[in-house]
């Protein structure tokens, strides 16, 4: 038994040693044969959802800048549905601020739990917010110990390149360029069309709105990772120099942030957050 496999096992009979083995990792320092060992062993472990006849993407970040902020990438994935059939890949909040599936609950949204139920959502709906504990059963166990670690785990990279939907592309937000750069070299191993974005002025899981982004792109067929940065401006927007503007907070505050991003009526701040971010996953999705 490997690791990996002994992480999966024994999260419910011997939590201690897992929770030490997960902060250990973290401590050293999560390489890319890691991630590529928990993914290979997690796809094993999935559960699937068969193929639709469209081009399926996802927008999902690894969490883990410690930051409250506002839900982007839940009203992205709104936003985007309109024009491109959306698998957004998520969960509640393992640590740190509120998850897409912290504020989504009331709001009458589609949420994928069976691969039926995600299959039709796709079909008619072009949207699907995929509930992640349905799907990874081996996960399960896992979830006290996460929530008890102060920190990400390699758990926070895993979540975007575990989609049991088959996809066409995704765009991966991450915190930190580390991380940015790991899961580059992840996706081009996995064949994976991805492109990985990283805030360096807000240490935000997203296009930034504040500054420098940082992006690295994969391609299937193409095992180089290529990296670039641009700043808002060079799309017609204006950076937010106080980071107080895009800030979230409590569950029903970040919902009802949703709601105006969504109608139109936010702060121009937080809509010209969504209009880059919206912009720039126009610019890659139209790639595929």
């Amino acid at each position: 038994m490997n690791t990996v496999q002994f992480i999966l096992d024994n999260a419910e009979t011997k939590p201690k040693a897992v929770k030490s083995m997960l902060v250990a990792l973290h401590e050293r320092g999560e390489t890319v044969s890691d991630i590529l060992e928990f993914v290979t062993e997690l796809e094993i472990r999935k559960t699937k959802v068969p193929p639709i006849a469209k081009k399926v993407f996802d927008i999902c970040g690894t969490g883990g800048s410690g930051k409250s902020r506002i839900n982007l990438s839940t009203a992205l994935a709104i936003k985007l549905s309109k024009k491109y059939c959306i698998a957004k890949h998520g969960n509640k909040a393992a640590s740190g601020r509120v998850g897409s599936f912290d504020v989504i609950g009331n709001l009458k949204l589609p949420v994928g739990d069976t691969p039926e139920k995600v299959k039709q959502q796709l079909t008619e709906k072009n949207l699907s917010f995929v509930f992640a504990p349905a799907f990874h059963p081996a996960l399960k166990a896992l979830a006290p110990i996460r929530q008890s670690i102060p920190h990400p785990t390699i758990f926070n990279y895993l979540g975007p390149l575990l989609n049991p939907v088959p996809l066409t592309a995704q765009m991966i937000g991450v915190s930190s360029l580390k991380v940015g750069e790991k899961l580059a070299e992840v996706c081009a191993h996995l064949g994976k069309n991805a492109v990985i974005v990283h805030d360096t002025a807000f240490g935000l899981d997203d296009v930034s709105i504040g500054g420098l982004t940082k992006f690295w792109m994969a391609r299937t067929g193409d095992n180089k990772v290529h990296s670039g940065a641009f700043f808002p401006e060079d799309y017609g927007f204006k950076s937010v120099t106080n980071f107080a503007d895009l800030a979230g907070g409590s569950i029903e505050q970040n919902q009802l942030i949703l709601k105006m991003l969504i109608d139109g009526t936010a702060s121009k701040s937080q809509q010209d957050f969504l209009g880059l971010n919206e912009h720039i996953a126009d610019e890659f999705f139209a790639l595929f």
